[in-house]
């Protein structure tokens, strides 16, 4: 359809945007200067953006985080420990990091 597409991902819940606090967002966008417009718009002191080209990337990791943070709160659930959470985070990142250079070379 030649139009401009482009995702937002990030922790970014809106009562917490609302209030102020400090959040962080990916926009993933393969125009780049429509990425720079996108990236002006919603800055600001407390929403900090970055912007990438890779849209398919940034779809597919902010799906998988979810399926890591899922692990992390089981850890959380079983009490087996901050190392044991850091080890899931760690090896889940690993791994969504492996999938997109597989599936999205």
């Amino acid at each position: 359809l030649k139009i401009p597409c482009a995702v937002l991902m990030g922790a970014n819940l809106a009562n917490e945007v609302a209030e102020g606090n400090f959040c962080e967002t990916t926009i993933g966008c393969t125009d780049k200067k429509y990425g720079k417009v996108l990236r002006d718009l919603f800055q600001a002191n407390h929403f900090r953006v970055v912007v990438v080209d890779d849209a398919d990337a940034v779809e597919v990791c902010g799906a998988l985080k979810n399926i890591v943070a899922c692990g992390a709160g089981f850890v959380d659930g079983l009490k087996l420990g901050d190392n044991t959470k850091a080890a899931v985070i760690r090896l889940g990142l690993m791994e969504m990091i492996r999938f997109v250079d597989v599936f999205y070379p």
